[in-house]
């Protein structure tokens, strides 16, 4: 299985939230920044940008509740 990287290109908006900074890059690819980044999402319009991160932080989260409630805190 190919592990995803981080397009080396500069991305078209950068926007910081608390400890975490979001880049999205020019192919529509959300990411999160740092050692352990990843690819959360996808945005077809720059202009939906905070939409989508707080939709992202929204799921996460809904998956740590989730997680929580299945093992425990």
């Amino acid at each position: 299985m190919a592990t995803e990287q981080q397009p080396t290109t500069k991305p078209v908006a950068t926007q910081k939230r608390g400890k975490t900074t979001y880049k999205l890059y020019a192919n529509g690819e959300l990411w999160t920044t740092g050692k352990h980044g990843f690819r959360c999402g996808y945005v077809s319009n720059p202009e939906n940008l905070d939409y989508a991160i707080n939709n992202h932080e929204e799921e996460m989260r809904c998956l740590m509740a989730e997680a929580r409630a299945e093992f425990g805190s």
